[in-house]
C-alpha cells in the first residue's frame, strides 16, 4: 500500500536524481576535466623494467605537456630540451620536492613563421588531418660553432609560400644568448630546398610529408649535414627526384651555417630519417625503404645510394598502384619494385651496411660513444616507429659488415633518439595518426632491480 511514508522517500529520491543530473549537466567540463587531470597525473611518469642481453634497463615514461605529431629533442649535458611539432620548447627537469617525478618548463621562445595556420588553413579540405599531422618541425639540434660566440639553435621545419601555395623545407638558426633560460637571437632562415612543392606533386598520397626526412647534424665548424626525402616522387607516384642532382630531393645536404651556401653530399636516398656522425667522423644514416628494404647507411661523399633504381624492399601495392606496370608486361600482379635496376642485388650503387626484410619502420639513429653501458660502446642503436623496438648492432669498422643484432622492445612508436653525458638514452615517441595524444619522453637507465 503507498503510504505517506513511501511518498515522501520517492519524492526525496527523485529530487536527489534530478539535482545530480542538473549539476553534471551543469559541471560536465569540469568532471572529465578532473578525469583527465586525475588520467594525465596517473600516467604522467611510468617505470617499466625490461631485460636485454646484458643489461636490465629501467624504462621512465613521461608524458609530454601538449598534443604533437614530429618535432624533436635535443641535449644539453644532462638537460633535455623537447620541442613540438607546433614549435612549443620546453625544458624538461627533475621536480625540486620529489626526485622521481619530473616537470616540463615551458621556455619563451620566439616561434619562426613557417606559415603552417596558412598551409592549413588553404589546404585542410582536402588534406584533411594530415594538413595538421605532417606540416611542422622535423629535427632540432643545438651545437657549438667556432664562428659564434654561443651555442647554435637549429631547427628543420616545412615552409610554406602563401603566394605561390607551395611548400618546402627550411632551417633556421638562432643564436642561444643565455643557455640557463635559453634566451636567443632572432631568427634567421639559412636554408630553403630548391623547387616548391604542390601538394599534387604525388598522385596517392597526395602532400606525401611523411617522406619529407629534415635530420641535422653538425659536419665540421662551419657546415652541417640535412637530409631530405624525396616527398614520394619516385619515378612511379610521381616523379623522379633522388636521382635528378638539379634538385635537392631525395639527398643528403651540406649547408654552410655561415654564407647559407649549400651542395649535394649524397643522393639516390628516399626517406632518410636518420643522421649520426660519430666521434671518427663516421656518417652514418638509416632510411625508408618501401615495403621492407628500410636501411642502414654508411655515407661517403658523393656516393649514389641508389633510390629509386636500386632497394632490396618491395611495392606496397601489388596491383594498383603498378597497374600500367603490369599491363605493359602482361604479367600477374607482383610485389617487385617495378623499377629497380639492379634486380634486388643493389649492384651499381653503394650498398646499405644493413637491410630490414620485414616491416621496421625505421626512424632516428646513436652511435653509442660512452661508459655508462660498457657493453654497448660503439654500437650503432636505431630506433623504430612501426617496430616499436631499439635494434642494437655490433658493427665491425675495418670490415664494414654487422656481426650481431639485437632487438629491445619499446612498444612505443620512436620519433627521436639521443643520449645524455651521464650515458642515459633518451627516446621521443611518435603519436602515429591519433592528432589529439600526447608523445611521450622515454629515460633509459640501467635498472636497479
Amino acid at each position: 500500500m503507498f503510504n505517506k511514508k513511501s511518498f515522501i522517500f520517492l519524492f526525496f529520491w527523485f529530487l536527489t536524481v534530478l539535482i545530480t543530473i542538473v549539476w553534471t549537466f551543469e559541471n560536465s567540463d569540469k568532471v572529465q576535466a578532473l578525469k583527465d587531470k586525475i588520467k594525465l597525473d596517473r600516467s604522467l611518469v611510468q617505470d617499466k623494467i625490461i631485460n636485454t642481453a646484458y643489461y636490465s634497463l629501467n624504462l621512465k615514461k613521461i608524458q609530454t605537456p601538449v598534443y604533437s605529431k614530429y618535432g624533436g629533442i635535443e641535449t644539453i649535458g644532462e638537460k633535455i630540451y623537447y620541442i613540438s611539432g607546433d614549435l612549443d620548447f620546453f625544458q624538461l627537469q627533475k621536480n625540486k620536492d620529489d626526485q622521481n617525478k619530473y616537470d616540463f618548463i615551458s621556455l619563451p621562445i620566439n616561434k619562426i613563421n613557417n606559415n603552417k595556420d596558412k598551409f592549413v588553413q588553404q589546404n585542410e579540405s582536402i588534406l584533411g588531418k594530415k594538413a595538421k599531422l605532417f606540416f611542422g618541425v622535423k629535427d632540432v639540434l643545438i651545437e657549438e660553432f667556432k664562428s659564434f660566440e654561443n651555442k647554435v639553435l637549429l631547427i628543420s621545419s616545412l615552409n610554406y609560400n602563401n603566394d605561390k601555395n607551395c611548400y618546402n623545407l627550411a632551417v633556421y638558426l638562432s643564436e642561444i644568448l643565455d643557455e640557463n633560460i635559453l634566451k636567443i637571437s632572432v631568427w634567421k632562415k639559412i636554408f630553403t630546398s630548391e623547387m616548391c612543392l604542390s601538394i599534387n606533386l604525388t598522385k596517392k598520397p597526395k602532400f606525401a610529408a611523411a617522406s619529407a626526412g629534415g635530420r641535422i647534424i653538425k659536419l665540421n665548424d662551419e657546415n652541417i649535414l640535412l637530409s631530405i626525402g624525396d616527398f614520394y616522387a619516385d619515378g612511379v607516384n610521381g616523379p623522379m627526384l633522388s636521382q635528378d642532382l638539379d634538385n635537392d630531393y631525395g639527398k643528403i645536404l651540406k649547408i654552410n651555417i655561415n654564407n647559407k651556401k649549400h651542395e649535394i653530399f649524397s643522393y639516390g636516398h628516399r626517406n632518410p630519417q636518420g643522421l649520426y656522425i660519430d666521434k671518427n667522423n663516421n656518417i652514418f644514416s638509416t632510411e625508408h625503404g618501401p615495403r621492407g628494404g628500410d636501411e642502414v647507411n654508411l655515407i661517403k661523399k658523393n656516393n649514389n645510394y641508389g633510390w629509386p633504381y636500386a632497394t632490396f624492399g618491395t611495392n606496397y601495392n601489388s596491383y594498383n598502384a603498378y597497374k600500367k606496370e603490369l599491363d605493359k608486361s602482361k604479367k600477374k600482379s607482383s610485389r617487385v619494385w617495378p623499377i629497380d635496376k639492379s634486380n634486388n642485388t643493389h649492384n651499381n650503387y653503394t650498398k646499405p651496411i644493413f637491410s630490414w626484410g620485414n616491416s621496421f619502420g625505421v626512424s632516428n639513429l646513436i652511435v653509442y660513444e660512452n661508459q655508462y653501458f660498457k657493453k654497448w660502446n660503439k654500437n650503432i642503436i636505431v630506433s623504430s616507429l612501426a617496430g616499436q623496438k631499439l635494434a642494437r648492432f655490433v658493427y665491425d669498422y675495418k670490415k664494414n659488415s654487422v656481426l650481431y643484432l639485437e632487438y629491445i622492445p619499446i612498444n612505443k612508436r620512436i620519433r627521436d633518439i639521443s643520449i645524455l653525458d651521464n650515458g642515459n638514452i633518451v627516446l621521443l615517441t611518435d603519436i602515429g595518426d591519433n592528432i589529439e595524444d600526447h608523445a611521450e619522453i622515454i629515460l633509459i637507465s640501467k635498472s636497479e632491480k
